[in-house]
C-alpha cells in the first residue's frame, strides 16, 4: 500500500469509527441499548473492530514511513 492509501483507509475507519460512537449515543439516549442488546452489541463489536484496524493499519502506516523517509513528506498527520 501507498502512503496515500494509508491516508484513505485511516480516514475511512475513523468516520466508521465517529459514526458508531454517535449511533451508540443516540442508542443510549433513548434507551435501545437495553430494549435493543443484541443490535446494541454488534453495533459496539462493528466499533471495537474499527478501532483494532485503525490501530493496525496506523502501525503498518507508520512503519512505511520509517522504511522509506521520502514517504513521510507525503503524508497528512491530520
Amino acid at each position: 500500500m501507498t502512503v496515500e492509501d494509508y491516508e484513505f483507509v485511516l480516514a475511512e475507519l475513523q468516520r466508521l469509527i465517529d459514526d458508531a460512537k454517535s449511533l451508540m449515543t443516540k442508542f443510549e439516549t433513548v434507551e435501545f441499548d437495553q430494549q435493543l442488546p443484541g443490535e446494541y452489541h454488534a453495533l459496539h463489536e462493528l466499533y471495537t473492530r474499527a478501532v483494532k484496524a485503525q490501530k493496525r493499519y496506523t502501525y503498518e502506516a507508520l512503519d512505511l514511513i520509517e522504511s522509506d523517509t521520502s514517504a513521510l513528506e507525503n503524508f497528512n498527520f491530520n
